[in-house]
This record gives structure tokens, C-alpha cells and sequence, in this order.
């Protein structure tokens, strides 16, 4: 409390100096940028004390202190002017147009491209692995232009990983160039990880050329089958060895149970807030969130669904698919979608 009190004397003693008028009891009407869009946009941390009037601000290791009314932010040690005074009406806190380069850009945060608008500071997921299907030796599908599933794959996922990582998301790709990584390998690849989510990324085909659209499998199933599995249970050995559990027999038995209880249930969710959301911004068919046992979305022991981005059959979807500029589209959808899921309770 007494820092505080300290806090709040330097900031009247330095706005005194710097010829600063504290602002009148009566706001004009907002204008001005939102506080809270703009540490979105750039992903930093702020709290707000309503009795002090202290506002907070911190990204990785720098930290600010700004007063409501005064035009100073303490950035670290070092004082800074802002053309007017920081405002707040009807619980929301206004800043002024320079605060961006004068406050936030010294942070050396960079925008995000995504415009996720939720909050990201409580988030359910933190690590991620992305599966870029096929590679190496196996292309995967191929369009009538010759376009490559393999290339498609791998490039819209080191796109979504920049973006999730920009986000704060831990991101483990299964291959992050033209390799062959086995179905086996890639479960494994998860298995020892830390991970939440698996997201596998394809491009899809289809006999009928005209079909289109966006689609998200998952795996939704109690058959004994998928436990039984026998790659499963290596993945649940390698799992329980990195917790160092030594639990019996039953008691695994009980947990790997339990983990297959949850991955249904949120690979459901996931694969449903993906193919809606992604398909909506990308305004594309959405073809729905669809059963299956694809080995590594069956395999993985956390939440897993494999999204086909695409026809590389139909012509129009191969030439959009063969696009810089779409795919970087696509993988902003579906980061956004998955940061809706991972900011959902």
C-alpha cells in the first residue's frame, strides 16, 4: 500500500512538472483507441486497480504503470509524455493515438494478424503439435496442376505455427520439411510431449471433380477396439514412463479410460468450433465435423481431429489451395478458431 501511495505521489509530482492538468470530473465523449483492442492486438497483459486508478501493463519482461487522467506511463525507469491524457467512461479505458508507438511499440510486441478479440490470458491449451501430412516420399493427393498435398500441408502449418506461437501457444511440428514421418512416429512424436490438442493438416481429394469445401474428422467411438490398439498402448507406456507413474495395472487401465472419455468429448468440440468458424471466415462449403479412425487422430492420446483444408481435385479449390496469400488465410481461420476453443470454459 505504500508503494502505491508512492506511486500515485510521483505521478501528481511529475505531472505537475511537466505541466499536465489532470483530467475534469466530467469525461468528454469517449473517442480515442480502447485500451483493452489494443493490448489484444498486441497480446499484452494489463490489470486495472478501480480504486487507485493505476493501470498495469507487462509483456514478457518489460512493464509499464499509467494513472487514468494523466498524460504520463512510467515505461520501466523512464518516464513517458503522451499527447492527451489517458480517459475512462462507462468502464472503459481510453487511450491516446500515440500510446501505440510510445507505450507499446518500446515493448517490442508485434501485432497480431489473427484479430482474435477473446481473451488469451487464461487459456485452457498451451502446447500444441501440428501434423503436416504426408511428405517425403509420400505426396499425398495431387491436383490436376500438379500441386502437391505434401507441399500444401506443410506450408499452411509452419503458417499456423507462427500465428499460434505469436499468440503464446508452445507449438511441436511432426515434420517441419519435405520428409516421411510414419503414422506410428508421428503418434509417438505426441505421446512424448507435453501437448493439448493434435491437429493433423490435409488436402483432400475426391472422384466427383466439382466437390468442395472444408471438413474436420475426429474420432468418435467407445469401441474396445481404438483402447486395445496396439500403437495406442505403446504411446499410454511411453506417456505414463515421462509421468514416471508407477500405478498398477488396474489403476492405468483406469486413467487410460479416463483420457479416452475426454479426448471424445473435446475432439467433438474442437472439430466443430474448426469446420464452423473456419469455413464461415474463408467462406467456403463447410462439409462438418465427421467420425472416423484415422490412425494418428485414433492413436494420439490427447484431444485430435485432422482438418481437410480442401479439394486438390476440384480446379478451383487446387488454384486457391496453390495460393501464398489463401493459405496464410486459411491458417489465420484456423488459429482463430482454435484460440475461440482454447478461451472457451
Amino acid at each position: 500500500m505504500k508503494n502505491l501511495l508512492r506511486f500515485l505521489l510521483l505521478f501528481l509530482a511529475i505531472a505537475t512538472i511537466a505541466g499536465c492538468a489532470m483530467r475534469p470530473s466530467v469525461l468528454p465523449s469517449p473517442g480515442g483507441i480502447s485500451l483493452q483492442d489494443i493490448c489484444q492486438q498486441y497480446n499484452v497483459h494489463w490489470q486495472f486497480d478501480a480504486v487507485t486508478q493505476v493501470i498495469f501493463l507487462e509483456y514478457k519482461d518489460h512493464k509499464a504503470k499509467a494513472l487514468v487522467g494523466s498524460t504520463v506511463v512510467l515505461l520501466g525507469q523512464q518516464k513517458i509524455i503522451l499527447n492527451a491524457p489517458l480517459r475512462r467512461q462507462n468502464s472503459t479505458i481510453y487511450v491516446p493515438d500515440d500510446f501505440e508507438s510510445k507505450v507499446i511499440g518500446p515493448f517490442g510486441a508485434v501485432r497480431s494478424r489473427l484479430g482474435f478479440r477473446g481473451d488469451l490470458s487464461n487459456l485452457k491449451v498451451h502446447t500444441i503439435i501440428l501434423d503436416p501430412g504426408h511428405g517425403g516420399r509420400d505426396p499425398g493427393a495431387r491436383g490436376f496442376g500438379g500441386v502437391k498435398e505434401k507441399d500444401v500441408n506443410l506450408d499452411i502449418a509452419r503458417r499456423l505455427r507462427g500465428l499460434l506461437s505469436e499468440a503464446g501457444l508452445k507449438v511441436i511440428m511432426t515434420r517441419n520439411s519435405d520428409e516421411f514421418i510414419s503414422l506410428n512416429e508421428r503418434t509417438q512424436i505426441a505421446a512424448k510431449s507435453d501437448a493439448d490438442l493434435f491437429i493433423s493438416i490435409h488436402a483432400n481429394s475426391n472422384p466427383v471433380h466439382r466437390t468442395e469445401g472444408m471438413e474436420v474428422y475426429y474420432v468418435k467411438t467407445h469401441d474396445r477396439r481404438d483402447l486395445d490398439e496396439e500403437q495406442r498402448q505403446k504411446n499410454e507406456r511411453i506417456f505414463l514412463r515421462r509421468l514416471n507413474a508407477k500405478a498398477s495395472v488396474t489403476l492405468q487401465g483406469i486413467v487410460a479410460d479416463m483420457m479416452y472419455e475426454l479426448k471424445v468429448a473435446e475432439s467433438g468440440r474442437l472439430a466443430m468450433r474448426i469446420v464452423h468458424d473456419a469455413a464461415s471466415d474463408l467462406e467456403v462449403s463447410n462439409r462438418g465435423a465427421r467420425h472416423c479412425r484415422y490412425f494418428v487422430v485414433r492413436n494420439t492420446l490427447m484431444p485430435a481431429v485432422l482438418i481437410e483444408t480442401g479439394f486438390l481435385t476440384n480446379r478451383q479449390e487446387e488454384k486457391k489451395l496453390n495460393s501464398g496469400e489463401y493459405r496464410q488465410k486459411l491458417a489465420e481461420a484456423i488459429a482463430r478458431s482454435i484460440l475461440t476453443y482454447a478461451s472457451s470454459s
